[in-house]
């Protein structure tokens, strides 16, 4: 039979709440935090555990999250983060854009979901795997007028090659297929490219959001780009105009084909777990059916992802291309989801592993 163990905290401003729905032969561990002090960032955050099964990293979490407007004004957005468990990660997440950094989890409102009156309230879920502790939460929204200067993005993790506005006017090279991440205070603009040799693959903060900007692109053609922004203010847009600087940023990217070899791998179900040799040039193509997620990368820089198309939840077959870059070892994997994990019940969907070990040589 089911069993469920309820816990009340407050950290650090933020009331956290774990219900732990516990199915046959699921385990949980929560742990006590002492309460730390009251909300000061004009939100707070309620964590609900709804569900947790297995162990480690092997184990999963269903957690919902309330967030409610605790400020006397109205919110535009709001930000909620905490820091993930030994061996976590996201795996998919719902009403909420979520990114993970160095090992912080950050979530930013939907675009329906981030206006909110006082002590108005929303949810967020998210589907984790492996099973940690009560995570400590934080919250803020722009009600919240922080002590200091605009604040900056951290790098989002994944990219090739990550820039920060401490890259202003750096030149760098990406090989065709690779990624580029650029992460700029909460008063930058979204960047532009100049020619189509740079393709935008995700963007979220920026002016006039309050939150940090963070942009990511893939090299699609070589070439020589500049990627360029620029700070902005409401000030500057209502009489009386204020008198803030406007900061520059400028990019210079190289991007330098990788010469096709004209050889290509294809690798399917029934290469699971097997060793894959490649040399520079060389397509790896990865087929499998419909319900495994996009593939993941385990190092950067070996090789690097022309296009993915289908996979779970799109329901077509899932094909993913990568062009071996550079000499080295790497892991392309990846696992099956299904609709009824991401219930607030999930049902015992097995979830089927798949991973192929790369070798690239000159």
């Amino acid at each position: 039979m089911p069993t469920s163990r309820r816990s009340t905290l407050a950290v650090c401003g933020v009331v956290v709440s774990a219900g732990l729905l516990l199915a046959a032969a699921m385990t949980s561990a929560v742990a006590d935090v002492p309460p730390t002090g009251g909300v000061e960032a004009g939100c707070r955050a309620t964590a609900r555990i709804d569900a947790q099964w297995g162990t480690g990293s092997t184990g999963g979490q269903i957690v919902t999250v309330t967030v409610t407007n605790t400020a006397a004004t109205s919110a535009r957005n709001w930000t909620v983060s905490w820091p993930l468990g030994a061996g976590q990660r996201v795996v998919s997440a719902w009403n909420a854009a979520l990114s993970t950094t160095g090992g912080t989890v950050t979530a930013v409102n939907a675009a329906h979901n981030g206006a909110l009156a006082p002590a108005a309230s929303t949810t967020f879920g998210a589907q984790l795997s492996g099973v940690a502790a009560v995570p400590t939460l934080s919250c803020r929204n722009d009600t919240y007028t922080p002590s200091s200067g605009p604040a900056t993005s951290p790098p989002p993790t994944g990219a090739d090659v990550t820039v920060t506005q401490a890259d202003n006017q750096r030149t760098v090279t990406l090989l065709v297929g690779q990624t580029l991440a650029v992460a700029l205070g909460p008063d930058f603009v979204t960047p532009t490219v100049t020619g189509s040799g740079l393709v935008q693959l995700s963007t979220s903060g920026g002016y006039p959001s309050g939150q940090p900007l963070a942009t990511s692109y893939r090299a699609v053609a070589a070439g020589t780009f500049d990627i360029t922004s620029h700070t902005d203010y409401a000030c500057l847009h209502t009489p009386p105009r204020c008198a803030l600087p406007t900061t520059l940023w400028t990019l210079h990217v190289t991007v330098v084909d990788v010469p096709s070899t004209g050889r290509t791998v294809t690798v399917s179900t029934g290469d699971n777990l097997s060793n894959v040799g490649l040399r520079v040039g060389d397509t790896l193509v990865v087929s499998l059916p419909s319900a495994y997620l996009p593939p993941t990368v385990a190092t950067t820089g070996v090789i690097a992802q022309r296009d993915v198309s289908g996979g779970y939840p799109t329901g077509q077959p899932l094909v993913a291309r990568y062009l071996a870059t550079a000499p080295g070892q790497t892991d392309v994997s990846t696992r099956t989801d299904d609709p009824c994990n991401h219930l607030p019940t999930p049902c015992p969907s097995p979830t089927v592993r798949w991973t192929v070990h790369i070798t690239v040589t000159s």
